[in-house]
């Protein structure tokens, strides 16, 4: 007699079959239909969130993220090229594994051929302040840069940028979504420990006359009316009169001390107000049809005013868990309960996992990007143990994992490593528990069919 676990696994595999056999083009649930509005949007059943697809079926967004890297030549590995390669790719490998795997999306990096195969969700980088940025020259064409967002200049900027990459896709019904910047770094302490330097800080250093600096000086202004030698004890000023902030040089002050952290966050709440009215306006006049998850928030780097000044532009929360960067943040090899149950609680939306893995190293591969655990077998345990603890939540509409084949990560991090080998050989092991949880998951949600 087969163990009670081998027998559920092949029951969660035969439904993710029967799922995709009778899925249609977006993938969704056959099981639960509601009414069609020729695009993604959010739903609840029985208090559970899920997403709809264009022709009403429920749908969870199940997918493996950088399809493209498959572009990116591989010394002896697996490489497709042109349309008609994609097309063959599609057809002989990537469609059945769609199947047998459970996928229902092709995450964001998808190639533009396969783009009306599959569900795909866009991504338009508002702001070059992404993690992985260590550069911080202004010029550096890889560097970060925190904008001044007070600028009238980079409003028109950003909002054009925006518009070019939106409205050509407003009418598309494969597109899920956007997300805008990767793994942004929003938190005040943790970035100043990466970087050095912050948000607010950024501002602060402007010349005098710079939009940013003058709301700044605006907004000690306010802050300290009528309390003139309370901003010259904590700022280590001599003012005579408070407008004279305006032209003061703030180059001294002690950055991080108590008082002057409470107000750098007062300000980084200013900051985020106008970086998030000015985007999702853009956003929202570009296109209007489809979803905004907004930034894909590394967890633990999403700070309460940062999450109440996106709220009213975002129809769900997007997240990825840990990327190995520092202690400060929660480690990618465990589901970070806590800090999943803050973004929802604060923005009272939704939750995607945007991009997460749990790695393991190889002979030929030590360094890999997000946190590792010893070997596949551990790392495959503590991702079924993540994939469980995730869809556990009624608010979770998904999970994307961080890369479908081995590629070389940037700026010196080692590895992207696959699901699958730099060959296209499949690691098995990982294979296995994404398959099932997203089977499980599946299972889930077509149970609460009436």
């Amino acid at each position: 007699m087969k163990p009670l676990f081998v027998l559920l696994s092949s029951l969660l595999v035969l439904f993710g079959q029967l799922r995709a056999a009778d899925s249609g083009s977006y993938f969704g649930l056959p099981s639960l239909k509601s009414k069609a509005t020729g695009f993604f949007r959010l739903a609840q059943t029985h208090g559970r969130h899920h997403l709809v697809t264009p022709d009403g079926h429920a749908y969870l967004a199940l997918g493996i993220n950088h399809l493209e890297a498959l572009q990116q030549s591989a010394e002896s590995g697996l490489r497709v090229g042109g349309d008609a390669a994609w097309l063959t790719f599609w057809n002989q490998t990537l469609r059945p594994q769609f199947d047998d795997w459970n996928l229902t999306t092709l995450g964001y990096g998808a190639p533009a051929p396969l783009k009306c195969r599959a569900p795909w969700f866009a991504a338009i980088p508002v702001a070059a302040i992404e993690k992985h940025r260590s550069d911080p020259k202004r010029d550096s064409r890889d560097g970060y840069h925190f904008p001044d967002v007070f600028d009238p200049a980079w409003a028109s900027d950003v909002t054009g940028r925006i518009t070019k990459a939106a409205a050509p896709l407003r009418d598309d019904p494969f597109v899920i979504g956007y997300f805008w910047t990767d793994t942004p770094t929003w938190d005040l302490i943790k970035t100043r420990a990466l970087r050095g330097t912050e948000w607010v800080s950024a501002l602060r250093e402007l010349p005098t006359t710079a939009p940013g600096r003058q709301a700044y000086a605006t907004f000690l202004e306010n802050r300290y009316a009528n309390r003139l030698a309370d901003l010259n004890t904590i700022y280590g000023l001599a003012l005579t009169a408070l407008a004279q902030i305006r032209d003061a040089d703030l180059a001294a002050i002690a950055v991080g001390r108590h008082v002057v952290q409470e107000d750098d966050d007062a300000f980084l709440a200013q900051i985020a107000r106008r970086f998030y009215d000015v985007v999702g306006k853009a956003q929202r006049q570009a296109d209007p049809n489809h979803l905004v998850f907004g930034d894909r928030y590394l967890a633990g780097d999403a700070p309460g005013s940062v999450l109440k000044a996106a709220k009213p532009w975002i129809d769900a929360v997007a997240v990825q868990p840990g990327d190995r960067y520092l202690p400060l943040y929660p480690p990618s090899t465990q589901f970070p309960e806590a800090e999943i149950e803050v973004l929802h609680t604060i923005t009272g939306k939704p939750v995607l996992i945007c991009d997460h893995a749990i790695s393991y190293p190889t002979t030929e591969q030590p360094r890999t990007i997000f946190e590792q655990m010893p070997d596949e077998a551990s790392a495959a345990k503590a991702t079924s143990d993540f994939l469980q603890a995730a869809f556990a939540k009624p608010y979770m509409l998904g999970y994307l994992r961080c890369q479908f084949i081995d590629r070389p990560a940037n700026y010196g991090r080692g590895l992207r490593q696959g699901i699958v080998q730099n060959d296209g050989t499949p690691r098995d092991n990982l294979v296995r528990v994404h398959r099932e949880g997203f089977a499980a998951a599946l299972k889930r949600l077509s149970e609460l069919a009436p």
